[in-house]
């Protein structure tokens, strides 16, 4: 039922910037429904109600020419629903999010013995609110109660349209995924408000000859409404609605936090080489979990953006992954938004120089005795492939033992032994590859 929620934040703040003074019925009515289903295509499904177009194939519309509804047949379904809202009690035939008449069914939700008010206004607002929804990989759907955004989001709903107007064999009932394609584009820095779709390539070509559009990454939406909307947090419905239906429930994102990496990026490595690399580098986030996953912590933040395949490096592993720097350009950026994300998690920008400045330590050490070069080897792999500050202060201390200058390993032995010890496997981590770009 949050849908209803969405609908009427959005249509409070579409009636301020338009001047318009819709009820829920009349934009369902006269904006909605033409939008959405007066046409052979659709936008979004329209489930059990009567709006559901008749059951085709896309192989059937599209490769077989079967010839769509009448308009005058969609007149009298449109009638219908109409007629079923202002007259019946609502359920999921006729509102969206609402529960359904039989309990034991798989789609079931919201399903209450208390008898709530049956305010007709609501059930329109849970279709406007609806679609609304920005769908991102993972088969989630996210609403947000923000009004930029929603009123943002409801900018691309007539390009969708056009779209389908315009590309025949485009799948239909898609607003969500196009929600969030056209949102992430929307709030790319790139976007050009005079041409607003210049550069945006939404079709996806299907093994059948079809097209469809496909879904983007959560991070992506999540990175582009923190860029485009000055607010430090910001709580989004997780939700998804199929043969059967899954609640996740309100999940705040930490949208300070999540445009943490970006800065940092840019400040290490440089504002010319974060613009080269920006569209790569944010490709790399959040691909270690999915977002249904992440949201086991309570709230999305730095940790759910933690690139694939880093964890193979961290000495919480078994067999923890050797570090190799081959020196190509794409295992840089892979390596670099390692490090930047390891930095962010870690919270500490000092961390950077230190780790760098050891790494430096250990190479010198190395080649201080030409004879004695294999097992000071030995001692710094086994210092490097520590699990524990335990480990690593042990580790320390033949290095110690053979150094005359020994201010830089004291130093980082504190470091070490006062840092939390959930944030010693990434900081050894960091020195690890500190220590093998510097003997790259």
């Amino acid at each position: 039922m949050y849908a209803t929620t969405i609908g009427r934040t959005f249509l409070n703040a579409y009636n301020y910037k338009f001047k318009k003074s819709h009820t829920a019925r009349s934009f369902f009515e006269e904006v909605f429904v033409p939008l959405f289903f007066d046409h052979h295509k659709y936008m979004m499904t329209a489930g059990n109600s009567p709006l559901e177009n008749p059951k085709l194939s896309w192989d059937d519309m599209i490769k077989k020419k079967k010839p769509f509804e009448t308009p005058e047949r969609r007149q009298e379904r449109i009638n219908k629903m109409i007629y079923k809202i202002e007259t019946e009690r609502a359920d999921a035939s006729i509102a969206i999010g609402y529960g359904v008449v039989d309990v034991t069914a798989a789609n079931n939700c919201q399903i209450t013995n208390i008898i709530l008010p049956d305010n007709k206004e609501d059930i329109y607002f849970s279709w406007i609110g609806s679609g609304l929804g920005v769908g991102v990989v993972g088969g989630l759907t996210i609403l947000f109660n923000h009004e930029q955004i929603l009123l943002d989001i409801f900018e691309g709903w007539s390009y969708y349209r056009q779209y389908l107007e315009k590309y025949p064999l485009l799948k239909g009932n898609q607003i969500n995924t196009w929600n969030g394609r056209w949102i992430s584009h929307r709030y790319d820095w790139a976007y050009d408000a005079d041409d607003p779709l210049s550069g945006f390539n939404p079709l996806e070509p299907m093994n059948d000859g079809l097209f469809y559009l496909q879904t983007v990454p959560w991070i992506e939406v999540i990175i582009g409404i923190a860029q485009k909307n000055p607010i430090l947090d910001l709580v989004g419905y997780l939700y998804s609605i199929g043969q059967t239906n899954t609640t996740i429930g309100f999940i705040p994102f930490k949208l300070k936090d999540i445009m943490r990496p970006n800065q940092l990026y840019a400040k290490i490595f440089g504002e010319t080489v974060w613009s080269q690399n920006k569209r790569k580098v944010e490709k790399l986030y959040g691909t270690a979990m999915g977002l249904r996953a992440a949201c086991q912590a309570g709230c999305i933040g730095i940790p759910a953006m933690e690139p694939k395949g880093l964890r193979a490096f961290l000495p919480i592993e078994k067999g923890t992954k050797k570090i190799s720097y081959k020196g190509d350009e794409e295992q840089e950026i892979t390596f670099n938004t390692y490090l930047i994300w390891i930095l962010a998690m870690l919270n500490n920008e000092k961390l950077w120089d230190m780790s760098r400045e050891f790494a430096e330590l250990l190479l010198n050490y190395e080649a201080g005795a030409a004879k004695a070069r294999k097992d000071r080897t030995n001692n710094v792999n086994q210092l490097l492939e520590s699990a524990s500050t335990k480990q690593f202060l042990l580790n320390l201390i033949p290095i110690i033992e053979d150094e005359e200058e020994k201010a830089g390993y004291e130093n980082i032995g504190k470091v070490v032994n006062m840092m939390p010890k959930d944030n010693f496997p990434y900081f050894n981590t960091l020195i690890r590859f500190q220590y093998a770009l510097l003997n790259k």
